[in-house]
């Protein structure tokens, strides 16, 4: 049976990832080498695995030798297909990077299969309101390498909050399913009233 998992800010190729986000790899080729074992060793080839951004770089997309490697990095995943919610370091435009994906999207939201068909949305960005948030639903989020609160039922999936591997969709659902759900009781205005004009 085909299984879905969920990871992301991968950074491939990106030496000062190491140091930015304390990584505990020898340099850039240790660290690709590294997440691209992590991903093999759970993600099977019939599986699908959801990248929730910034697969590569930052980096020059306008070079050949970017493209090649990242089409190289592509390839070296086992599993035949991935899902890019696209950083904002993916870039917007170079065909031959959004080629290396099946499916490209700034935020996803869809029901989980079975029982109460709970909504997950995902997006590269932690938000603090999301769709269906209260009642119920899940957000996958990156972009902060696990330097934020989790808040409700959304969860940090880049690589480095979870060891430099991915997540099953069904473990990770499970693990928010325990978390309360905090419905406002009232809506308390945080922002004064202002004029439409800023002058």
């Amino acid at each position: 049976m085909a299984l879905t998992f969920i990871s992301g800010d991968t950074h491939f190729g990106h030496a000062e990832a190491i140091s930015l986000f304390a990584r505990p790899f020898a340099d850039v080729d240790a660290m690709d080498s590294a997440l691209l074992e992590r991903v093999n060793e759970r993600v099977g080839r019939k599986d699908t695995l959801i990248h929730i951004g910034d697969f590569c770089g930052p980096a020059d997309w306008s070079k050949r030798s970017t493209r090649r490697r990242a089409a190289e990095l592509r390839a070296a995943l086992r599993c035949r297909r991935v899902i890019l919610i696209r950083g904002n370091h993916d870039p917007r435009g170079i065909k031959a990077f959004d080629r290396l994906f099946d499916e490209t999207f700034d935020l996803l939201s869809f029901r989980l299969r079975g029982g109460a068909r709970e909504r997950f949305n995902l997006c590269h960005y932690p938000l603090r309101v999301w769709r269906g948030q209260y009642s119920g639903a899940m957000l996958a989020y990156g972009h902060t390498h696990g330097t934020l609160p989790e808040l409700d039922r959304s969860s940090d999936v880049g690589v480095d909050s979870w060891d430099f591997r991915p997540i099953e969709l069904p473990v990770l659902a499970t693990m928010l399913r325990a978390r309360p759900v905090h419905v406002p009781t009232e809506w308390r205005r945080e922002q004064p009233a202002r004029e439409p004009s800023l002058s």
